[in-house]
């Protein structure tokens, strides 16, 4: 008798924890019988490909909303990183090389930039909304000015060598983007779940006055949340210009919607101290098949957004139900 009163909390537990999985895959599984052409093989490679490169800028935005903080300046990072990547990389000319460099030049651009802003949260005290703000708008600024001075009229630079390109996952390589995606997201799932260093990151984001009088080194966190944030968008940077072979001066102006609703929708608490990485991945896979789903139907973008927009509201409302009822099981236990 005992043993069925432990296994009911455990069992709400998991299913309170992991309800956009199987919210994910019921839609999966109506999605594989009533959508034509969703089952082929051309489609689940790209819907695997495309949910991959999303996961990577949504860990590094679950990264700093766990602590209660939003990071804007992760689409203007991919932006700025794309065009500047494309044309170093177009005057190096083609070889392993070269692709290396750029892949590395493009992954310090974002840990700069994830400095900056962590520099301005932590040791200035600004509220990040300000500060990464501040930087969307400068990056940003400056990658449409940079493809109009040195793109030549064009709107776009291509002409990558191959090998830069199967970065993105392009023909029977899109298993490279999924594997680059997986080890970021292991990786990161350990950080938050297995070690000290996550449970700090939790206990900031539930407290962090609390968590400073406790000895946690608060502002030291909170630098590297977004050191974390800015490489991972320079990592994003690279995957997306390789998919789309171009690099493109609003690369990631569409993009903030999908990253912050992936977060949102997976069950990461924008107040910060509820959710994971995990969560987030359920999110990335969720609206990663709703885009899929849609435009296999023929929906028109605006109404796609307008969904996503729909669906970012009903996670938020749930996540906060489920908070709600994990604090009142706490205070009840």
């Amino acid at each position: 008798m005992n043993k069925n009163v432990k296994e009911k909390p455990v069992l709400k537990k998991f299913l309170s924890q992991n309800i956009m999985l199987f919210v994910f895959l019921v839609f999966l599984v109506c999605s594989m019988l009533f959508v034509s052409r969703f089952m082929t093989f051309y489609n689940i490679k790209n819907f695997l490909k495309n949910a991959a490169i999303l996961l990577v800028p949504a860990v590094g935005l679950t990264c700093v909303t766990l602590n209660g903080g939003i990071d804007f300046s992760i689409t203007s990072t991919i932006s700025l990183g794309s065009v500047l990547g494309a044309y170093v990389l177009v005057k190096l000319g083609g070889g392993i090389g070269a692709v290396i460099l750029i892949v590395l030049c493009i992954a310090v651009l974002g840990l700069l930039i994830g400095a900056v802003n962590g520099f301005a949260v932590s040791k200035m005290k600004m509220p990040s909304f300000v500060a990464t703000l501040a930087m969307e708008l400068i990056a940003s600024g400056v990658a449409v000015w940079f493809g109009s001075e040195y793109f030549e009229g064009a709107v776009s630079l291509g002409g990558f060598p191959e090998s830069f390109k199967y970065i993105g996952g392009k023909g029977d390589y899109f298993w490279i983007p999924i594997l680059i995606s997986a080890a970021v997201f292991l990786f990161f799932d350990w950080l938050f779940s297995k070690t000290v260093y996550g449970r700090q990151i939790y206990a900031i984001g539930v407290n962090p006055k609390t968590a400073e009088i406790a000895g946690i080194p608060v502002r030291r966190n909170i630098f590297l949340l977004f050191l974390i944030s800015g490489g991972l968008s320079g990592l994003a940077a690279v995957l997306y210009t390789a998919k789309n072979q171009a690099g493109v001066p609003t690369l990631g102006d569409a993009m903030f919607i999908d990253i912050v609703g992936s977060v949102v929708i997976g069950g990461t608490s924008p107040a910060g101290g509820f959710g994971g990485i995990k969560n987030t991945l359920y999110g990335v896979l969720f609206l990663t098949l709703i885009s899929n789903v849609l435009r296999l139907m023929g929906v028109d973008w605006y109404y796609m957004d307008l969904i996503k927009g729909v669906l970012v509201i009903l996670a938020a409302i749930l996540n906060l139900i489920l908070k709600n009822i994990s604090i009142s099981g706490r205070i009840k236990a």
